[in-house]
This record gives structure tokens, sequence and C-alpha cells, in this order.
């Protein structure tokens, strides 16, 4: 064989193996961690050159359902914990829930009527005529809002205003166009850069002790039992550099 041909054969070898060792992994994930994870994966990927992370954010009740009909997501990220436990019991994932986070949510509007400092009585005033949270059927954070809004007594006299969202990035998009006038969010997207446009964003924290805890959790699909791309990013995940952007975000970690 030539040198020439030699060289080409190289090549040619060297660009199989790349290509037999490139990946691409699909995430579901709970829509609260939309702008978190975006700047994770962007951080995770930064040395590989030729693997992909591509993330589906939805409702984790749906994300949930969507795994046990089979869909081929390699991880998934609830912002319920007990999601994820359902799906180990049932095969669906190879491991317990592995906690990323405690979500936070609070009161946001873009009514220039809005104050903070009055936390719910905002709700009471009379330019709220909609009021937007997720639905609780299926998102965690509409479950808290409704826990939260229940324990402060205020419930029964705006549920006639509730307007709900599939999963809470819509419920914040609601607000957002004006759809509704006010709801209840997570903190991480009140923290995003698209909503605070770079500036001190006005949200009301709710206090935790008005809801059970959002604990979130994760884990590695069985579809992805041998993907060794998604066991990096489990791991990544659970790394200090990741857990400084949850927190930028508003997640409390531990």
């Amino acid at each position: 064989m030539g040198i020439l041909k030699k060289i080409v054969f190289v090549f040619l070898i060297l660009g199989a193996t790349n290509h037999i060792s490139a990946e691409t992994i699909t995430l579901f994930a709970a829509s609260d961690l939309r702008f978190a994870l975006d700047e994770a994966k962007e951080l995770f990927l930064k040395d590989k050159k030729n693997d992909k992370v591509e993330a589906i954010y939805g409702s984790s009740g749906k994300g949930m359902q969507q795994i046990q009909n089979g869909a081929p997501y390699h991880l998934y990220f609830s912002a319920n914990e007990d999601f994820v436990e359902n799906l180990y019991k049932s095969g669906h994932v190879t491991k317990p829930s592995k906690l990323y986070a405690v979500g936070r949510v609070v009161l946001w509007s873009k009514n220039k009527n809005f104050n903070p400092k009055n936390g719910f009585e905002n709700l009471r005033e009379p330019w709220v005529k909609k009021i937007a949270i997720a639905n609780p059927s299926h998102a965690p954070y509409g479950e808290k809002a409704k826990e939260a809004l229940e324990n402060f007594g205020v419930y029964e006299d705006i549920k006639s205003k509730l307007v709900l969202g599939e999963n809470i990035s819509q419920t914040a998009q609601f607000i957002e166009s004006g759809a509704a006038d006010i709801g209840v969010i997570a903190l991480s997207l009140a923290l995003a850069p698209t909503i605070s446009k770079g500036k001190n964003p006005d949200y009301y924290l709710i206090d935790s002790n008005l809801h059970k805890p959002l604990l979130q959790g994760y884990s590695i699909t069985k579809y992805a039992a041998q993907s060794l791309l998604a066991r990096e990013f489990y791991d990544f995940m659970g790394s200090s550099e990741a857990k400084e952007i949850l927190k930028k975000y508003g997640f409390e970690v531990k």
C-alpha cells in the first residue's frame, strides 16, 4: 500500500471511529428547568464536539406518561420525584430518583399595579380578572400553587378566575402575554433572562410552608441503559458546576 493510500486509509478509520463514538441523547425535563438545563447542556458539551444533547420540556406528569408509552427519552427530569420513583418501580428507569433540586414558587405579574410586598392580597385587587396556575392534575407546580392558595385561604375566592396552563412555561406565557393578569409560576422562570430582561424581577416569593416541598428528581431511562453519554450527563448534573447553574435560577440544591 502506497503512502498516500495509507494516509487516506487512516483518515477513513478515524472518521469512522469518530462517527461511531458520536452520540445524541434526548432528555425530557419539567418546564421549570428550561433555562437552567439549557445552560447546563452548553457547559457539558463544551469539550464534546460531536455529541448532542436535545431536550423536550413539558409537564412532569405528561413526561411520565410518554415514557410509560415507550417514548425514546434517555433521561427524565421531574419536578416531582415521586413520578421518577413510579417509573423505577415499573421498570421504565434504571435507578431510583436522584434529587437534583428543590423548587420554589412565586406570585408574578407584569401589571403596573402589582405590588410584591402585598403578597397574596394582590389577588383580591379589582385589576385582577384572570389568574394563571399550571394544571394541578399533572403539573407539580400547579399542585403546589393550589396547595398554597388553599392554605392561605384564598383559593375558594379566586378559583373562578383561574386559567390553567398545560405546564409551568405556558403558565408564565399566559401572564407575559396578558392572557392572565397574575399567576403562580416557578422562581426559575421569574429569574430567566427572557422574563426579567436583565432587571430585578418583580415577584412575591411564596412561603414554602404553605405547600409540600417541590422535591425534584431524575434518572436514566431503560431505553438509555447502554448509553455512555446519558450516564455522563446523569453524573454531570450532580456536579458542583451544574449545582451552581441551578442555584443561579433560584433552585435550592443539596
